[in-house]
């Protein structure tokens, strides 16, 4: 089905062609191209009972399309990424990784894996963790082969750094008889093995690194099972292996490289300053120092947070009570560190990430 959005909203994206640097799930940023409808924004919709869906927003002419994936997603739609020129989609429950060619659409593979959750495009492979066999399953993005690198237990998010990369373990999926996990897996991506343990906190589930300066953050989640213990996000510095706490936890991280001399990190917590619900804030890497994203809108629940190299942009989900559909609303940034509101988007149903395609049909 599509839709059309207004006129107001193309006119303030085409004026945001903002380059920053970049801390993402994809290394190699691209270029934005000119005029062509594959041009556009991908929505990864998590949905609210077997129904994740994908849904598609051209850049340039405003047409919304809901389902843009002709085939099936599945229940527990969790992450996704375009790596070169194409799209990746883990879908947990249903067990299989989606593979779209990002331009055309068409489906290229789906790749059974147990539990798939989060994604990393690094050194031309795609890194997948899966909770089935608490494994990192790497992907040739030409062949779409698989090698397996066994790690801890209920590993999610994974980030890279100093050429190495760090897969968190959370262990929360057999946490009522087994307890959590606490470990970082630090990864060869050169031998594919597991060449260190970091011992961090229990439940860490979120991870980005500042890849200037090679220091990780790290969100471990609330733990339920054993000692109650809140969300706490971590600083670990890999040159020296200090780990520091932070005063609050968070549900999800994007790290930026604003400047030469400016880093920051937009993230999403439920506990900062006593909140009692989901808050956007900003925090400047160079001091540490935390404040609320103005976020120029309502928000009822923030739910994911990416950065859009390309354009410049923050994307916030919005969530709302999970199951009406959601908003995506979107910041442009600057190179001074400021963030205004650029526009909103209604989505599916719990929001989940946020990809926008530059390449072209062949």
């Amino acid at each position: 089905m599509k839709t059309k959005i207004n006129s107001l909203y193309l006119s303030l994206l085409a004026g945001t062609l903002l380059t920053l640097g970049a801390c993402s799930k994809n290394d190699d940023p691209q270029p934005l191209p000119t005029g062509p409808e594959e041009i556009g924004f991908y929505f990864l919709n998590e949905g609210s009972n077997l129904n994740s869906s994908l849904d598609f927003l051209g850049f340039y002419n405003g047409s919304y399309t809901e389902n843009a994936y002709s085939g099936t997603i599945g229940k527990g739609g969790n992450d996704m990424i375009i790596y070169g020129s194409k799209l990746y989609i883990t879908a947990t429950d249903a067990n299989k990784v989606i593979v779209l060619d990002a331009a055309s659409k068409e489906e290229l593979e789906v790749i059974n894996i147990a539990l798939p959750r989060y994604l990393l495009g690094y050194r031309g492979k795609v890194y997948v963790t899966a909770h089935g066999e608490n494994k990192v399953t790497v992907l040739d993005t030409t062949s779409f082969s698989t090698n397996d690198i066994p790690v801890g237990r209920s590993p999610e998010q994974l980030t890279a750094t100093g050429g190495k990369v760090y897969v968190t373990n959370s262990g929360w999926r057999d946490a009522a008889t087994q307890g959590y996990d606490n470990r970082i897996s630090v990864i060869n991506p050169t031998t594919l093995t597991v060449e260190d343990n970091i011992n961090v906190a229990e439940n860490v589930q979120k991870i980005a690194a500042d890849t200037v300066k090679n220091v990780l953050y790290i969100g471990a989640s609330e733990t339920f099972y054993g000692e109650k213990k809140p969300a706490k996000l971590y600083v670990y510095n890999t040159a020296n292996r200090q780990l520091s706490p932070m005063e609050f936890g968070i549900e999800d991280i994007a790290i930026v490289r604003i400047s030469s001399s400016m880093t920051q990190a937009y993230m999403i917590s439920s506990n900062y300053n006593g909140a009692t619900k989901p808050t956007c804030l900003v925090m400047n890497l160079s001091n540490q120092t935390v404040q609320e994203l103005t976020t120029g809108v309502s928000i009822q629940t923030p739910y994911s947070i990416d950065f859009l190299p390309q354009l410049g942009f923050i994307a916030v989900g919005d969530a709302k009570d999970y199951q009406s559909k959601g908003t995506m609303h979107f910041y442009q940034l600057y190179n001074d560190g400021r963030a205004t509101f650029s526009a909103s988007q209604a989505v599916g149903v719990s929001p989940k990430a946020v990809a926008f395609n530059v390449n072209l049909k062949k």
